[in-house]
């Protein structure tokens, strides 16, 4: 998808307009980061550092004034360092993250190259992995007061870097967005038939890349069998989603992964020593097509118990955040059940709480082909801004993005809404496939969305006290979700 962006025209006051030419009023979209415009006319400036780290194990690598937006930024030492950016004071920093895993080295490996629209890493050609690299970033952090830099590292390590950077003048309007980004380690994920967040939030932005390194320790599938990513969004406001293929397909590739580098997509460190004993750290790039979100994301993928290290990188507006909704917090669901009809699946009754329970089976890798095979199961559910996810409870049975034994099962949905006294009310549901509702007992909808999540607005009356909801919802064939299989809910 090319994304059309629309470039704001930088503010200028009426008796500044007269004497400025033209070209001034200009804003020019990033290269890295389109959504990004900045003002054509700038000045440069380089600040430079080379000294040691002091006792404190803390020092500022540039502290700077804007209006402004560092622009390129080399650091040349990235063992046990930590890099902090913080901009416009911040109560916190916007980026507080280990520096190797923020330029796409992951696990502690020894550098290798890197070379991508945000950054590049040039191991050193002549003393090779005990040399030290030069680590660039090309991603616009643009700021309207301060950028202060900073390294956490050991007492005497050299602070050596280069923050290139423009100013502007003050008059002119420098875009609200700000960069972020989330560090995830996770050593080893959940098993398989879990997921993992490599990112949540709230306010409003877009997620500019990923970078993921896998470490393999589950070998009995191949590492790319988690069921890939599922970007959950703006569940408060307009609930919709992103749903993923499989994880090397969400990075481009096909079958697996190649050591290629371009720049939105590439594979820059891979170790293949079999289909299903392999290790990798890949990237995507959003340039051309970033993933908005107005008031949250919550960013998922699938895990098999490998070890597991993320970088998300975001940009996001300052002091704006998702309302509050009542929502229920806990989820019983149970299945899975059997094909069915249309007619059977509207038709169906109403059951008690004493569905039927049993255990995942010992061994959680075997894939089950036949329906006959299924055991019903039961699991607990905490919900995140609203969401819970299926699609991963019952991942167990096939490797797939779209486990085939998933396909046009149903499984049952419980959840208790509180309510301080007896009142009408709505009860919005974003749901994808067949779901048939009961409020109290009493069916209320059926619906059929065969074409991906959908919003409905369901008028209830609500009890005082507690209100059990029960939904039975269908993950039929259509290929169009890729699987997904998410419920969204709030109380109005």
């Amino acid at each position: 998808m090319i994304l059309s962006v629309l470039i704001p025209v930088c503010r200028i006051d009426a008796q500044q307009q007269e004497s400025t030419p033209a070209s001034v009023h200009r804003a020019v979209q990033d290269p890295a980061v389109p959504m990004i415009a900045l003002p054509s006319r700038f000045a440069s400036h380089r600040a430079n550092c080379d000294k040691p780290i002091p006792e404190s194990g803390t020092i500022d690598l540039a502290n700077l004034k804007g209006p402004g937006c560092i622009r390129h930024l080399w650091i040349l030492y990235g063992d046990d360092i930590r890099l902090e950016i913080n901009v416009d004071d911040a109560a916190v920093s916007q980026i507080d993250v280990p520096l190797k895993p923020f330029f796409g080295v992951m696990h502690g490996l020894d550098p290798y190259f890197v070379n991508n629209a945000a950054f590049t890493v040039l191991p050193n050609p002549v003393f090779g992995k005990d040399g030290h690299p030069g680590y660039n970033l090309f991603l616009p952090i643009p700021f309207q007061k301060s950028c202060r830099i900073t390294i956490h590292g050991p007492t005497g390590r050299g602070a050596v870097a280069m923050v290139d950077w423009q100013k502007y003048d003050s008059p002119l309007s420098l875009t609200s967005y700000r960069l972020h980004a989330d560090h995830r380690l996770y050593q080893p994920a959940p098993e398989r038939g879990s997921y993992v967040e490599l990112a949540e939030t709230e306010g409003e932005g877009f997620v500019a890349g990923i970078v993921i390194g896998y470490i393999q320790r589950n070998k009995r599938d191949m590492v790319f069998h988690t069921g890939g990513m599922t970007l959950l969004l703006d569940g408060e406001t307009d609930p919709h989603v992103i749903r993923g293929h499989n994880v090397e397909d969400d990075f481009g590739f096909t079958w697996g992964f190649n050591d290629r580098q371009s720049r939105w997509i590439g594979c820059p460190w891979h170790e293949n020593r079999g289909r299903n004993d392999q290790d990798g750290v890949f990237y995507r790039f959003f340039g051309p097509d970033p993933i908005a979100f107005r008031s949250s994301l919550v960013f998922r993928t699938g895990c098999r118990g490998d070890d597991m290290e993320s970088v998300v990188y975001t940009y996001r507006i300052p002091d704006t955040s998702a309302p509050e909704i009542q929502t229920p917090g806990q989820w019983q669901v149970t299945g899975l059940f059997m094909p069915e009809s249309w007619k059977a699946f509207a038709d169906s009754p109403y059951v008690s709480d004493k569905l039927p329970v049993a255990q995942w089976p010992s061994e959680p890798d075997r894939h089950y082909p036949t329906q006959d095979q299924f055991q019903i199961v039961t699991a607990n559910l905490e919900s995140k801004r609203g969401w819970i996810d299926l699609q991963n409870v019952y991942f167990h049975r096939h490797h797939t993005a779209t486990p085939l034994t998933m396909l046009d099962r149903s499984v049952y949905a419980r959840t208790y809404l509180h309510s301080s006294e007896t009142r009408q009310g709505i009860v919005r549901l974003a749901v994808d496939d067949w779901t048939v509702i009961w409020l109290n007992g009493r069916k209320i909808a059926a619906l059929r969305h065969d074409e991906g999540l959908k919003t409905v607005n369901l008028p209830v009356t609500l009890l005082e006290g507690k209100n059990e909801l029960l939904i039975k919802s269908s993950n039929t064939g259509t290929p169009r979700n890729k699987g997904l299989w998410t419920i969204h809910c709030v109380v109005q």
